[in-house]
């Protein structure tokens, strides 16, 4: 089972769809529901604050 989050009010850059993208931060991934394209992505597990 994959818990995956919709990324509301993002365009896909592929091929410009609205409100299509899915993030799956246990396997790093944003994948386009409308095209299918995939890319790679750095989650931070501190929130993203410098040291």
């Amino acid at each position: 089972m994959t818990l995956a989050h919709f990324l509301d009010g993002l365009r896909c850059a592929c091929c410009g769809a609205l409100n299509v993208l899915w993030l799956d931060a246990v396997r790093g991934l944003v994948e386009c529901r409308q095209c299918g394209e995939r890319a790679s992505c750095l989650v931070e597990v501190d929130g993203g604050e410098a040291a």
